[in-house]
């Protein structure tokens, strides 16, 4: 069950003994990327390794914390704070092996969801309670903790008034033990005033930031190779079904492949989607585009066909729109193309941004997502990370689209 409901957690090995009812895994996990911070990992020229130490008031915390909490998560399985423990290094081993920071949002976005879902109300208190002694003890508050403990506390509790008694007590505290200019006291004023303006402007979708110190990316939405199928067959049927008087519209993918001798780029590119005059939802075409582009990206993660993409490549998919405005090399002088850049990587496929000819703002996803919904038909959830990962889900999405070939254009 867990399995299929946090495909990410299961795919990298996190959830563990949560199969039986254990949830120490994600507890530990959540403290995990707590004290990480958002640091993943870094290249030493030989392998990959944690790029930040567990400072002595972070150890004096994951202990105390481990005796108040570990028969909490435990039980039935385990004797508590050696649970976490091991817990502890486990999780500890899967990162050494290199998470991209994708993968990392991915899998905390999951956890923050496992711990609304699946918790009950006294582990829901304990693990705030975790978390904001962990966020605090090495006094320093950066964004990713912030991120992480915001999202907690609106995984765990319904109503704002009591998110922002929870901030506003820890305000308090913070300003009582050291001074309102203290560096803890200002982050949590800055996240107090976003959440009074709009609870909903502190977005979710910077759960795994890098620290602003370092690099300040919010990391691309990230899609499995199949998700990323449906995803790109569901854009290009609602620009279908919003240009049904185009003679076809199409999707083609276009990327670098080297370059030669006298210095000229190499590029390839492949047809991967067409629409020719969609007549109902139980057009035949649908079904097939979908089946081929599942192949297409089977086949690119396996390797085979004439070219080759290979991890870390930049890829674009652009997406055709109005009759008589198509070629097979996509020329941008013309107004309303779709320009989707995008990375395949080792766990799947990133969406970085869209670009729309005609307009000269390129919209990263996720950050810009709000303001890339409102240039084009696409739903929020669909470029902001959110986009379903049970099958059945993303099938209700393609149904509902056909249906809009039902109706009289």
């Amino acid at each position: 069950m867990y399995n299929e409901k946090y495909p990410m957690l299961s795919e990298k090995g996190i959830l563990g003994a949560t199969d039986i009812v254990v949830f120490a895994p994600i507890v530990v996990f959540l403290m995990d990327r707590i004290i990480s911070s958002g640091n993943i990992a870094v290249y030493d020229g030989s392998s990959w390794k944690p790029d930040k130490e567990l400072t002595n008031e972070e150890s004096i915390m994951f202990d105390q914390l481990t005796i108040e909490y570990g028969h909490l998560f435990s039980s039935p399985v385990g004797t508590g704070s050696s649970t976490f423990f091991m817990e502890s290094e486990r999780i500890g081993k899967i990162y050494g092996n290199f998470i991209h920071a994708s993968e990392d949002a991915r899998m905390t976005w999951e956890a923050v969801e496992f711990v609304g879902n699946e918790f009950n109300d006294e582990q829901k208190i304990a693990m705030v309670d975790i978390l904001e002694r962990l966020a605090t003890c090495d006094k320093y508050l950066d964004n990713k903790e912030l991120a992480i403990f915001y999202a907690v506390v609106m995984a765990c509790h319904s109503e704002i008034e009591s998110v922002n008694k929870i901030f506003t007590q820890l305000y308090e505290r913070i300003v009582k033990i050291h001074t309102s200019d203290h560096q803890m006291a200002k982050a949590l004023m800055i996240l107090m005033n976003f959440i009074s303006e709009n609870p909903k402007s502190v977005k979710i979708s910077v759960l795994g930031r890098p620290d602003p110190r370092t690099e300040g990316n919010i990391p691309p939405v990230l899609f499995t190779d199949e998700e990323f199928a449906d995803w790109i067959n569901i854009v290009t049927l609602m620009r279908a079904s919003q240009n049904r008087g185009a003679l076809m519209i199409q999707s083609r993918v276009y990327w670098r492949i080297g370059e030669n001798e006298d210095g000229r780029i190499l590029t390839s590119e492949k047809g991967l989607i067409k629409f020719f005059h969609i007549s109902s939802s139980e057009d035949d075409q649908i079904n097939e585009s979908l089946d081929f582009t599942r192949a297409w990206c089977k086949a690119i993660r396996d390797g085979v066909g004439n070219i080759k993409m290979v991890d870390e490549t930049i890829f674009q998919v652009v997406v055709f729109g109005e009759a008589g405005k198509m070629s097979i090399a996509p020329d941008f002088s013309i107004e309303g193309l779709w320009k989707i850049t995008c990375k395949k990587i080792s766990s799947g496929i990133e969406l970085h941004a869209f670009d729309i000819t005609g307009d000269d703002k390129t919209y990263w996803c996720p950050e810009l997502a709000e303001e890339l919904v409102q240039k084009v038909p696409l739903e929020i959830d669909w470029v902001n990370g959110n986009f379903p990962v049970l099958q059945n889900s993303i099938d209700e999405e393609i149904i509902k689209i056909g249906g809009l070939f039902n109706n009289e254009p």
